[in-house]
Order: structure tokens, then C-alpha cells, then sequence
């Protein structure tokens, strides 16, 4: 995604950016209860399964506004196929704040908390898509120095 390069600043000011709509397939679900914790595992052990993923060095974790459900998937073309016991879904084109999460896994919450307290500060309002995570070869797990992408929505004007 070319947006990446505009989050690694070092800085926790967020960027806005514009997405175009794309499509994730994934392990989880989005409207049923799931657990981040549950999903990646069983992602990498069928990852290989979509067939025509655009980054191989990127995975991508989703979490929707107001529904339950965390999906960890990889961005495929539009014409893809699922395959069985796997999901889909569209993240849909809009604008965007991003924001690059630097230190361990366990801590991603504090750089959430602090993403929607600068949406709120800034007069933005989160929409549809309450998170979408972007993991690449900068993510170490729970390392200090890892780092992964993190998106809301905004809403529209």
C-alpha cells in the first residue's frame, strides 16, 4: 500500500489518506464473536490457500465498528475466490487517519486510544471500519522495535 511510507515519520501524528476499496480473505469473522488470539495461527497454516494475494509480505487484521468479530486475513484481487471456511470482506474506499504503532503487540490498544483521542480533538468522526491493522516485515511480535499500520474510517463529509 503506497500509504505506508507517509506513516513512518515517527511521529503519532496520524496521516489522512484517501483508500481505494479492496478485498481481505481471511480466518475470523466479522458479526461473530471471534478472538485475534484464534485467528492468526489458523491463518498462516492455510494462508496459501488464496491464490492471489497482492503482498505477500503484508497480513492484514480488520475489526468492524459496533459488531463483534476480528478477521485476520491477506488483500487478494478482486476476482478471487474464498476458499471453504474462509471469509471475505470489502474494506471500503473512503478517507482514512493511519498511524504507525511502534513497540509490542500487547500495547496496541494505547496507540488505538490514542488515535481516536486526536480523531476526537480534531473534529473527525470515525464511520464504518472501526480498525484495519497492517502487518508487515516491521512486526516482531512483542519486540520494542516493531512496528505495524493502523487505519480508521472516517466519516464522510
Amino acid at each position: 500500500m503506497e500509504v505506508i511510507a507517509l506513516l513512518r515519520s515517527g511521529k503519532m501524528q496520524p496521516t489522512l489518506v484517501d483508500i481505494s476499496e479492496y478485498k481481505i480473505i481471511g480466518i475470523g469473522n466479522i458479526g461473530k464473536p471471534t478472538h485475534p488470539g484464534d485467528v492468526w495461527p489458523a491463518l498462516f497454516t492455510r494462508i496459501n490457500e488464496v491464490t492471489d494475494r497482492i503482498n505477500h509480505h503484508e497480513t492484514i487484521g480488520l475489526i468492524k465498528r459496533n459488531e463483534p468479530g476480528y478477521l485476520a486475513g491477506v488483500r487478494t484481487e478482486s476476482l478471487s475466490e474464498v476458499p471453504e471456511g474462509m471469509f471475505m470482506y470489502k474494506i471500503p474506499a473512503g478517507q482514512y487517519a493511519g498511524v504507525t504503532h511502534r513497540g509490542p503487540i500487547s500495547k496496541i490498544n494505547e496507540s488505538f486510544e490514542k488515535l481516536i483521542y486526536w480523531l476526537s480533538t480534531n473534529n473527525y468522526e470515525e464511520f464504518d471500519v472501526v480498525c484495519i491493522e497492517i502487518y508487515d516485515e516491521r512486526f516482531k511480535g512483542e519486540e520494542d522495535d516493531s512496528e505495524l499500520d493502523m487505519f480508521i474510517q472516517l466519516k464522510p463529509i
